[in-house]
């Protein structure tokens, strides 16, 4: 197995499990937000593995829908994770370039655009990441476009998020967290801005985009680790109170 497929299934791997523990409080009420973008992560990382996303267009018409699907679902996860971390960073700033007109406005650009795209290219049989169709135009600016959205977001949280890990009166953990989110929405950009460039990243390329994922996914689950734990230890503290959605 290559580095590539390694890092893409443990990407997918801790997406389900870091989904798994959350959902008693989602089923709760609590933390529902985070819990549906990791099961969309888990879709997203799962059809970009050759067997499963092979088998799931088939059943789909054979004709790259899936691939469809995965940019679709990218960009839920990046509009309902920008939500939260900009709320849970306290960046009103963030909030507003996210959920505001121009945030509004910058999704619905990339959807419309990624769809038309999708639908004026020759996309004949299956093929995993459409790396069968790169010779196409309409197919190079629809990965581009892919990319562009999420780099935005990402842009807009990276100062909240190094913001968080200078911060001296938040816990270590939280601000280990803090770093390990920033460093995956650092990558989250870096790989966008490459992929503008006739550059072959290859291996490179997933694994920024599988790491990101990784680094992203997993600081969100020790901040919620250890808040939780902090809640039952001491139920009355600041901590405990602390409901950014995280």
């Amino acid at each position: 197995m290559s580095g590539g497929a390694i890092i893409q299934w443990v990407a997918l791997i801790l997406c389900v499990v870091f989904a798994a523990i959350r959902l008693p409080d989602a089923l709760r009420g609590r933390g529902r937000g985070v819990f549906l973008v990791l099961v969309l992560f888990a879709v997203a990382v799962s059809l970009s593995i050759a067997p499963i996303y092979l088998f799931v267009d088939q059943l789909l018409g054979g004709v790259n829908v899936a691939n469809l699907i995965i940019r679709l679902s990218l960009y839920s996860i990046v509009i309902l994770l920008g939500m939260r971390c900009a709320a849970a960073f306290r960046s009103q700033r963030a909030q507003k370039l996210i959920a505001g007109p121009a945030g509004i406005a910058a999704l619905a650009l990339a959807v419309v655009v990624t769809v038309v795209l999708f639908v004026v290219s020759d996309l004949p049989e299956s093929s995993t990441g459409l790396r069968g169709f790169t010779g196409q135009d309409t197919v190079v600016w629809y990965q581009n476009m892919g990319r562009l959205y999420p780099a935005y977001v990402a842009a807009c949280l990276l100062v909240p998020t190094a913001a968080e890990v200078g911060n001296r009166l938040s816990r270590p953990v939280h601000r280990l967290a803090s770093g390990l989110i920033f460093a995956g929405f650092f990558m989250v950009l870096i790989f966008a801005v490459l992929s503008l460039f006739p550059l072959s990243l290859g291996r490179a390329g997933v694994l920024l985009s599988f790491g990101s994922i990784v680094l992203v996914t997993t600081g969100l689950t020790m901040i919620w680790a250890s808040r939780r734990r902090a809640a039952k230890e001491t139920p009355r503290s600041f901590l405990a109170r602390d409901q950014r959605p995280l």
